[in-house]
């Protein structure tokens, strides 16, 4: 019966309400527990309550759906439950989906809500929680390659101690007091470089954000490595979708990313007597744009797969280890991701996802 319907909507566990003419007709008890004292007007250039990093794409999907742009959308975002977003007072996360209806004989937007924030609170726990086993090993791994060179220096400044304390200082001495400088000076540019390393990691170049053409960048990338992959005997091949719509990003750092994928992926296969092939794919798929580029080497073994983008982790006998951690820092920071998966040719295959829309990643 419509009692019975109307029982099971207003006790539902997910907030249901209806926007019609741009003001809330109708919210359920949770919708209106998620909500609070928020007005039941809903303009666009009104929406305050928003979290300012979340503002714009929540805007652009409801002015979207208002339109006829689109006919359904899913998105979650922070708002807070007063008249003015105040940062980090009482914040809520919800994930949010909204479709168009028929309502009384007009047009209405039917929205569902369901309140995240302590999901959102528990992801961000475990986040940190991998971030400080990241930096133990992080720690580990410089601590590693500064004690190498360092106990060269010791070593050598003994021996300069010793020729030192002889009373006599013969040609053959200065020879040798010449060549410890110099094994001194190479272990210190050692540990130069590692710190080096660091801190191009710690500051890398904050993304200059602007509308650009994904496959440009791609191209960009392939051209740059084209030399190297002839030399190498590595074979090409490129499926970059047609008219792909422009998204956010900084072109420079993107073509960083994918020049960094090819050339790992270069490296692997030069260690190894395999098919030497690359493959690079650009794809839309639900309002996000994606890359993948996949090799025909020895692929990435399940158990190092969550270790992979930590900094100074490598598998590679002379590599450093900062490579894919910088990728996935400027992916990140582009509010995309990047993952590690099999190839067709049982290789490794890098997968990027980057959002159309302007979203401002964590830094």
């Amino acid at each position: 019966s419509e009692e019975r319907f109307r029982n099971l909507v207003e006790n539902s566990l997910i907030g249901i309400c209806i926007i019609q003419d741009k003001k809330i007709v109708y919210k359920n008890r949770e919708q209106r527990k998620i909500l609070g004292k928020l007005p039941d007007s809903f303009e666009a250039n009104s929406l305050e309550f928003l979290h300012p990093d979340d503002a714009p794409r929540v805007k652009h999907f409801y002015e979207g759906i208002l339109s006829g742009k689109f006919e359904t959308i899913e998105t979650d975002f922070r708002f807070s439950p007063s008249s003015k977003f105040k940062e980090q007072v009482d914040v809520k996360w919800v994930q949010c989906h909204a479709s168009t209806f028929n309502y009384l004989g007009k047009e209405a937007i039917l929205v569902n809500m369901m309140d995240i924030t302590r999901a959102k609170e528990l992801e961000y726990l475990v986040m940190i929680k991998h971030k400080m086993a990241s930096l133990g090993r992080v720690a580990a791994g410089i601590a590693h390659e500064i004690r190498n060179p360092l106990t060269g220096i010791n070593s050598y400044l003994y021996t300069l101690e010793d020729i030192c304390d002889e009373d006599t200082f013969s040609a053959e001495d200065i020879q040798m007091t010449k060549r410890i400088a110099g094994q001194i000076q190479t272990a210190s540019n050692k540990i130069e470089s590692v710190i080096k390393r660091v801190l191009d990691f710690s500051r890398p170049g904050t993304p200059k954000m602007v509308k650009i053409n994904l496959n440009q960048s791609l191209s960009e990338a392939i051209k740059l490595s084209s030399a190297t992959l002839r030399k190498k005997g590595i074979k090409i091949k490129t499926s970059l979708g047609d008219n792909l719509p422009e998204c956010y990003g900084d072109a420079h750092l993107i073509e960083q990313v994918i020049l960094n994928l090819i050339n790992n992926a270069t490296q692997i296969m030069s260690e190894k007597d395999v098919k030497k092939m690359i493959k690079v794919t650009s794809y839309l798929e639900n309002q996000s744009l994606f890359v993948r580029v996949a090799d025909s080497g020895p692929g990435v073994p399940v158990k190092l797969t969550e270790r992979i983008f930590d900094p100074f982790f490598t598998t590679h006998h002379d590599g450093s280890g900062i490579g894919l951690s910088l990728a996935q820092r400027i992916i990140a920071d582009h509010g995309g991701t990047i993952t590690v998966g099999r190839s067709e040719w049982d290789g490794a295959e890098f997968s990027i996802e980057l959002p159309l829309e302007k979203r401002i990643g964590p830094r």
